[in-house]
């Protein structure tokens, strides 16, 4: 699918979904969303839409995360789009669910965000209880090395971790290296370890060649006055595994402005940069412009990872906002 084309269905899934939806969700989710939906070939149908979400709602105790429309308009943006028969994953991805649970991860929205993570990168035949085994040993490991950054934050690319080729110590290891050799354009926090998993995820035999593309694209976009605040920023990881600024910056800055032009998007900056970047960098996979062929599947994944983590803290703040006037 061509950008262009990709822009237009964007704009129309929103309009779609804000015209249904304006009064119960988050205006930022709704961007999110449809542009998770704009970039699959399948097309959007609203009605179907609507009975996923409800469907999930059903299926849901009443106290659980998901019955955050946030949360649970993420979720069935995911499973419709990646699925032909979303209804019957559902159930089965809760299953992966509570398995995380019992091994250890408190219920949050991220939790949800890593059992979808988890479930989708199951083969058939594939031993869950294994793969839920190692993820949590995953999440532990990066704990260890940095125990006050991490928290339920860091599950989704704890299971993407997990699912990684190679032992947890050198994976571990390379997640230290990024974050240490980050310190020179980034302050210690999260934002700083979400970047060092991603490019820790991204698997480059180079490390120091990374890290210094990964600075240069932080200069480059700084000089061109695109800003990123908080848990957008690690975005810039996907940029850096994609290509060079100088190959990538200009296609990612035309789809940002044209985004930004709509005035329903304007006061949403960084989120219509996200959007950018998963438009262009899904033309780079579709051309088959990647080096290497597997990257173009990682990248989707962390593009999934980053964008659903957005959503986890969007509704993490909706329902502490709730909690907030309730009391």
């Amino acid at each position: 699918m061509k950008v262009e084309d990709q822009i237009k269905s964007f704009v129309a899934i929103y309009e779609q979904l804000r015209k249904k939806y304006r009064w119960r969700a988050n205006n930022q989710s709704l961007i999110m969303i449809a542009g998770q939906l704009a970039a699959h070939e399948k097309p959007f149908q609203l009605n179907e839409f609507i009975r996923l979400v409800d469907f999930i709602k059903d299926e849901s105790s009443a106290f659980s995360y998901v019955q955050s429309t946030d949360l649970r308009f993420m979720l069935a943006g995911l499973l419709w789009a990646e699925y032909e028969d979303p209804q019957s994953a559902y159930p089965d991805m809760m299953q992966i669910y509570e398995k995380l649970i019992e091994g250890g991860f408190k219920r949050s929205p991220h939790a949800y965000i890593a059992a979808y993570a988890l479930f989708s990168s199951l083969k058939d035949g594939d031993d869950a209880d294994a793969h839920v085994e190692r993820s949590i040993n995953m999440y532990k490991g990066i704990k260890e090395k940095h125990f006050f950054l991490t928290s339920h934050e860091d599950y989704p690319l704890s299971v993407l971790l997990a699912e990684e080729e190679g032992e947890q110590e050198e994976l571990l290891d390379d997640m230290s290296y990024y974050y240490d050799q980050l310190h020179i354009v980034l302050a210690k926090g999260n934002n700083r370890q979400f970047l060092s998993q991603i490019l820790t995820y991204g698997r480059q035999d180079n490390r120091q060649l990374l890290v210094q593309n990964t600075v240069t694209w932080l200069d480059d976009l700084r000089q061109n006055k695109m800003k990123l605040r908080g848990n957008h920023l690690p975005v810039v990881g996907v940029l850096a595994l994609a290509g060079r600024p100088s190959d990538l910056l200009p296609d990612v800055k035309d789809v940002f402005e044209t985004l930004v032009s709509h005035k329903q998007f304007k006061w949403h900056r960084d989120l219509c940069f996200m959007v950018a970047v998963r438009f262009v960098v899904q033309k780079q996979a579709e051309e088959n412009r990647f080096l290497d062929v597997g990257l173009a599947t990682t990248i989707e994944s962390i593009l999934q990872a980053q964008q659903a983590a957005t959503f986890a803290a969007i509704s993490a703040s909706a329902a502490a906002a709730a909690s907030s006037s309730s009391d």
